[in-house]
């Protein structure tokens, strides 16, 4: 599991986590400090980045997808199962995703100063499968200061952007890598187009929009530098983008938001399904449809939202992330002193979110796949008046589900059914 972060926050991807480095209580836009709430809006670019783009839901759907293959698995092997869990076959592809989510990761190894002499695109093979043998990556400086430039770094550079472009008073000094590789690349390929921070900005979105972005980053650049793609500004490259087929394994290629629907409808009805027919829980839901409904308006109605945010220079009065807050809220964000904060959508009731789901969701995910057995939640369960954190909280949270009220990890391991079963 990576984070995306800066010297001051971090992001979990698909588990919707946010820290934030500042002891501020309140958390109100308006009256935070623009050191602070730029700090707070690169975390929140990365939590659009897990929800709009293509390659942030791919990651929820694989996520997910081993989610509910361990459980089903978990059911077949006896009341008792050692963690990590083990998973030898493929017969669900759940090993061939996980493996290229990994490659088209790439590394976010930091360089405070970074410099691009060469770059090479590799093949790496792939688990046999039936469905494709190898894919590509794209490796910075082989001979040199080594990067693997993919996903990662493309999102690290995209938020970084959008810092110094939506909050040029409040943004920090970063590391050369990851914070600029997509700057760096685009110049290596074209000095003019990497010099125009709108333009890599919108390269680094459309890239999202790839199941391989680092790959689709360099296809693209190389096109602009032959002069085979003529970008005039920023909205053309999502003009052009939009328009290209694409290419999905057993299927006729398709155009952009075709993909997007079907893999966003997709991922909605898995994010449901951690949680099913239990009303206290609606609110939960509801801010899943919240989610991808967002995320489908934006790519279908309006391709050139994030220039439209990006061309605002005070985050305090910039309408584009106001309503993007009042259309999604956030997730669970934490600060330096452990307290804990939620931006609320519009409409939404006071301590009705139920976003925790997503951090006790991750807790079972870290004790399938990493066999961690205590529960980070417990400082979040200590300030909550709907649990009951004690020492099972350190050594077996699973065994708290004859506790009343349930903790979002003993409520899911009772509702996954897994209330008989021992991890060991």
């Amino acid at each position: 599991m990576k984070r995306l972060k800066t010297l001051l926050g971090y992001y979990i991807p698909t588990f919707f986590e946010m820290q934030i480095d500042s002891t501020d209580d309140n958390m109100v836009i308006s009256k935070m400090s623009n050191t602070d709430v730029t700090i707070l809006f690169h975390e929140y670019v990365h939590f659009l980045q897990d929800f709009t783009t293509y390659y942030g839901l791919n990651n929820l759907y694989v996520q997910s997808e081993y989610i509910h293959s361990v459980v089903n698995r978990i059911y077949k092997n006896g009341k008792q199962f050692v963690v990590p869990f083990k998973i030898n076959d493929n017969d669900d592809n759940l090993l061939l995703n996980q493996q290229i989510c990994k490659l088209t990761a790439g590394d976010t190894e930091e360089a405070s100063v970074y410099s691009i002499n060469e770059i090479m695109e590799i093949t790496d093979d792939l688990i046999k499968n039936p469905h494709i043998n190898d894919i590509q990556s794209i490796v910075l400086n082989p001979n040199g200061d080594f990067r693997s430039f993919g996903a990662l770094a493309i999102m690290e550079s995209m938020a970084y952007i959008m810092e110094r472009l939506c909050s040029p008073t409040g943004v920090q000094y970063s590391p050369d890598y990851p914070y600029r590789a997509a700057e760096l690349v685009a110049q290596y390929y074209n000095k003019e187009f990497g010099n125009d921070l709108f333009k890599v900005l919108a390269l680094c979105d459309v890239s999202l929009l790839n199941s391989n972005p680092g790959v689709c980053f360099i296809n693209i650049a190389k096109k602009i530098s032959s002069g085979e793609l003529v970008i005039n500004n920023a909205e053309e490259l999502y003009d052009w983008y939009y328009n290209q087929p694409c290419s999905i394994t057993h299927s006729s290629p398709l155009i952009f938001r075709q993909v997007f629907e079907n893999l966003s409808s997709q991922v909605c009805q898995l994010l449901h399904s951690y949680i099913h027919d239990v009303p206290e829980q609606d609110a939960y839901h509801e801010w899943i449809n919240h989610l991808i409904n967002f995320a489908k308006d934006w790519r279908t109605n309006d391709k050139y939202f994030l220039l439209k945010m990006a061309r605002q220079d005070d985050l305090k009065r910039n309408d584009c992330w106001g309503y993007t807050i009042s259309r999604v809220g956030s997730p669970l964000m934490r600060n330096r002193l452990n307290h804990y904060f939620k931006l609320p959508y519009e409409g939404m009731k006071e301590g009705e979110d139920n976003v925790e789901i997503f951090n006790a969701i991750k807790e079972i995910y870290k004790l399938f796949s990493e066999g961690k057995k205590d529960c980070e939640m417990l400082k979040w369960c200590c300030n909550s008046p709907k649990s009951t954190p004690n020492e099972l909280c350190k050594i077996a949270p699973w065994k708290k589900c004859n506790e009343d009220p349930l903790c979002p990890y003993a409520f899911l391991w009772k509702h996954w059914n897994l209330k008989t079963y021992e991890p060991i």
